[in-house]
């Protein structure tokens, strides 16, 4: 990298520029939402896929995410553009990725195994037109400023709008679905979520500017920058560990999400409330979907109100110790569903409004450790390979969601799942391991894990110093 190609420290950046930049996030956390609530129930419990050809389908994505996801990453980092080397393939993978979504939650009218074909090709295709255009909208945070707290101020944004669209992509189906028929609900679900979708990405597209001029730097060929991407997790010690706690808190996130509509139809008998004010709305809608619609409800209170504290604490707290505190305190919180009766559905919601506190800390943190860890490759092996990273980081956070939900496939046919019917004792105790007992193990490992991490506040800045005089000798001698 050139002399000259360090982004400088600045002041706060305006508020235009974070809004513009996370408007984005809306639409890609709305799909991502809605595809790991809804898919599961919607393609094993409604249309009747056999749970393992559903896993099966998110084996092959992961695997086919283990090649698109790198090689976006090559090109995103080699293109030499005008508007950019990243804001160009938000024009090309957003209506791409707003037309699979609503293939995805549109299928033909059949049932069973011949749902198959229809469902991983439209799978294939919404995730590799997703990769288009994330991989390069995650490689401009670096990029946007330089500066350790500045950095979790991108991220709390990014972060905050992208629950909005998790909210959005998880309460409007569950609200559709108490008037209306799975396949309207979904199919209008899947429109509204590609118009948001190309809105954000228009929005970011226009509002934010790249601030790191490439266009002096050389294109490398496709197998020397692949292997050095791929490679990048084994000599980049920060990245590695980062990118490990980051798979354990993708999977320990999304088999709750993945799984509260099962415990919600299948191990709740009645929600307590029967007898209050609110019985003649459980009778009319049903107890699982007024539990699904308080549960969504629960959780992003839960998110929303612990906003504010997470972003408090991590202005005066290490990120990394941060980090592990939230990979500890969501695992002990699942865990709460063991002590809920089953006639105590009321419970659950409440229970939820605790854990979306505790996925909003797994959620944040990543957004703004990432961009230390290229400063770390930078200052340590000359090049910072923000498109390689971010590569990498989607090939993990859709393989970290796809293990979730294909373990989850599995495990439901193991523990004796079939879509509606009353299910035996053991099958209810299964849907609570899967909701509580696994997200617990996988925290553990994740917190594990980041106790190594090197990067605190403290040696960030003595990265950043490093960085700051080497700029300064290689412009001493350059004049």
């Amino acid at each position: 990298m050139s002399a000259t190609a360090l982004p400088r420290l600045q002041d706060r950046l305006g508020l235009s520029v974070l809004l513009s930049y996370s408007a984005a996030q809306f639409g890609l956390s709305a799909m991502n939402t809605l595809v790991n609530t809804q898919i599961p129930f919607f393609y094993v419990d409604t249309l009747r896929l056999p749970a393992t050809l559903f896993g099966l389908a998110m084996l092959i994505g992961k695997l086919w995410d283990a090649v698109t996801d790198p090689l976006m990453g090559h090109l995103t980092d080699n293109t030499r553009l005008r508007m950019g080397r990243r804001r160009p393939f938000f024009l090309i993978g957003a209506p791409l990725l707003a037309l699979f979504t609503i293939l995805l939650f549109r299928p033909p009218d059949r049932e069973g195994e011949a749902l198959f074909g229809w469902f991983l090709v439209c799978f294939l295709a919404a995730f590799t037109a997703r990769t288009i255009f994330e991989t390069p909208y995650q490689a401009m945070a670096p990029d946007l400023t330089p500066d350790y707290d500045e950095r979790t101020r991108v991220a709390a944004y990014r972060v905050t709008i992208g629950n909005l669209g998790d909210f959005t992509g998880a309460i409007v189906p569950m609200l559709m679905l108490a008037f209306l028929a799975p396949r309207m609900t979904f199919a209008l679900s899947g429109l509204a979520i590609g118009a948001v979708i190309l809105v954000g990405a228009v929005v970011a597209f226009a509002g934010v500017r790249e601030r790191f001029d490439a266009s002096g730097l050389p294109k490398r060929p496709l197998a020397e920058n692949l292997s050095r991407i791929v490679a990048l997790p084994r000599r980049n010690r920060p990245a590695r560990l980062l990118i490990i706690a980051y798979a354990c808190a993708v999977f320990a996130t999304t088999i709750p999400v993945a799984v509260f509509r099962f415990v919600n139809r299948y191990v709740f008998t009645a929600t307590g409330l029967e007898a209050t004010a609110l019985g003649p709305t459980i009778e009319r809608i049903g107890a699982p979907a007024f539990l699904d619609i308080a549960v969504i409800l629960g959780y992003f209170v839960g998110v929303f109100l612990s906003a504010p504290i997470w972003s408090r604490a991590l202005r005066t707290r290490d990120k990394k110790h941060g980090y592990i505190f939230a990979f500890l305190y969501l695992g002990v919180t699942v865990c709460g569903l063991f002590l809920i009766p089953s006639d105590l559905g009321f419970l659950f919601p409440l229970l939820n409004l605790l854990v979306g506190a505790g996925a909003l800390g797994l959620w944040m943190l990543p957004g703004a450790l990432g961009p230390d860890c290229l400063e770390w490759e930078e200052l340590n092996h000359g090049q910072r390979h923000e498109g390689g990273f971010y590569g990498i980081w989607m090939f993990v956070q859709k393989t970290g969601g796809g293990i979730a939900l294909f373990s989850m496939g599995f495990a439901l046919e193991a523990i004796g799942f079939v879509p509606n019917v009353e299910q035996s004792e053991g099958t209810r105790l299964g849907l609570r391991l899967l909701y509580g007992g696994f997200p617990l193990g996988v925290g553990l490992l994740g917190a594990l894990v980041f106790t190594r991490y090197p990067l605190t506040r403290e040696a960030y800045a003595d990265v950043r110093r490093q960085l700051e005089e080497r700029r300064s000798g290689a412009g001493s001698d350059d004049s």
